[in-house]
């Protein structure tokens, strides 16, 4: 098995608002998809890893996690500690299943990061 490691930081009305179904359902756009494993037909450009464990996988999670945690309302990057938080996701990928996470961001901005099993 493989894991994919995307992230898309952008405007929140384009991950969440009335046009949503359009932007993001369009798979040659660089914003994140509708269906979960439509991670893998978006534009090769957002592919951030790709990871050979579950381990590496977390470990991106966690990185990436702590870069933007700064800009979340405070519930959002702590209402789930540390431990249960990448405790889950580690147990997610190790029986096979993708992640997909969102935030909302200061400034009407957006963090969507996934991790996609491949194999």
């Amino acid at each position: 098995m493989a894991f994919h490691c995307y992230c898309w930081h952008g405007d929140t009305a384009t991950a969440q608002g009335p046009k949503r179904d359009s932007l993001c359902g369009d798979l040659s756009m660089a914003t994140p998809p509708v269906l979960t494993r439509d991670w893998l037909k978006k534009p090769q450009s957002m592919l951030q890893r790709k990871a050979s464990t579950p381990d590496e996988a977390v470990s991106w999670l966690e990185e990436v996690f702590d870069q933007h945690a700064p800009k979340m309302a405070h519930s959002q990057a702590t209402g789930i500690n540390r431990q249960d938080r990448f405790g889950s996701a580690l147990a997610d990928l190790q029986a096979g299943n993708d992640l997909s996470w969102g935030f909302p961001l200061a400034g009407s901005k957006y963090l969507a990061l996934a991790v996609i099993v491949v194999g």
